[in-house]
């Protein structure tokens, strides 16, 4: 039975994550490769190395920068591997795939969408950071940078996916400016930025939460802990009106534990009374989790 249940979890996740690829290169071919725009990232890079190639050879309206960026995510396939575990490493794999697979089979239109540089740009980094934020749902990446981000998120105290990539990619704009025109490097800047919120935003793990709980019930504290790994801290409370002792539980968490949280704590007390906050800041020994 359990193992029917890891395989859907798993069926379901391999779902988000070819869904998110899909609008990930939806956004790029229709939005931002037509009007001759750059990505960031790992992909971003595979459009300079493409850009270079199709000057030794003639590919034609075959978009080459796909096959590109499957061969840079090689390397990084086995840091995923070794540092990131097996589980993230398969679903990096199905990530970077079907990215590689969906921008080489989606068109670049010859005529694009939309004309407008500022609505192509905005419309095409919500689409691309919503893509890649399911797939970091999911628990993979869509490879390239993401792997390295996901590997300082979780090493690192203050480093988040978003920051790390919009690092990168400042570098690699600063690249960019002695090799195209300022407008081309300015407009793929704002759909960079548009694209990193958007996927901080949609990646819950990047959200700080804290979570107080209300309860009359012993053991959630030590359920809390054995069962999710985070720590708590217990104070004993008492009801102004009622006068009767209560237990108040607070620890912190990321955004995407706290329906697991909300389960574990009503299983023991369904009547517990829970506050939870989002966007806390968090100083000491916080683990950031994929």
């Amino acid at each position: 039975m359990k193992e029917k249940s890891r395989s859907k979890i798993f069926m379901k996740n391999a779902g988000l994550i070819i869904g998110g690829s899909l609008l990930y290169a939806l956004g790029m071919n229709l939005f931002l490769t037509p009007l001759h725009l750059f990505s960031g990232g790992g992909v971003g890079l595979a459009q300079l190395i493409t850009l270079f190639l199709e000057n030794l050879i003639d590919v034609g309206s075959f978009n080459l920068y796909g096959i590109v960026y499957m061969l840079i995510n090689i390397p990084l396939l086995f840091l995923a591997y070794f540092q990131l575990g097996y589980k993230f490493f398969i679903k990096t794999l199905i990530g970077s795939g079907a990215i590689s697979l969906f921008i080489t089979l989606v068109p670049t239109l010859s005529v694009p969408i939309v004309e407008d540089y500022l609505t192509a740009v905005l419309i095409g980094g919500i689409a691309c950071g919503a893509g890649v934020g399911l797939i970091l749902i999911a628990g993979g990446s869509g490879g390239g940078i993401d792997v390295i981000a996901m590997w300082a998120a979780k090493k690192l105290r203050n480093a988040s996916v978003g920051k790390i990539s919009l690092y990168f990619n400042v570098l690699l704009y600063a690249v960019m400016l002695f090799l195209f025109d300022a407008e081309t490097v300015i407009y793929s800047l704002i759909y960079t930025v548009i694209f990193t919120l958007i996927l901080d935003k949609t990646h819950y793990q990047n959200i700080n939460v804290r979570v107080m709980i209300f309860t009359k019930k012993d053991g959630i504290d030590r359920a809390i802990n054995v069962r999710t790994g985070r720590g708590v801290t217990k104070w004993d409370g008492c009801g102004a009106y009622t006068k009767e002792s209560t237990q108040i539980l607070v620890s912190c968490i990321n955004k995407y534990e706290v329906n697991e949280m909300m389960d574990l704590v009503h299983s023991i007390d369904p009547q517990a009374f829970i506050i939870v906050d989002e966007n806390v800041t968090v100083n000491g020994n916080f683990e950031k989790r994929l």
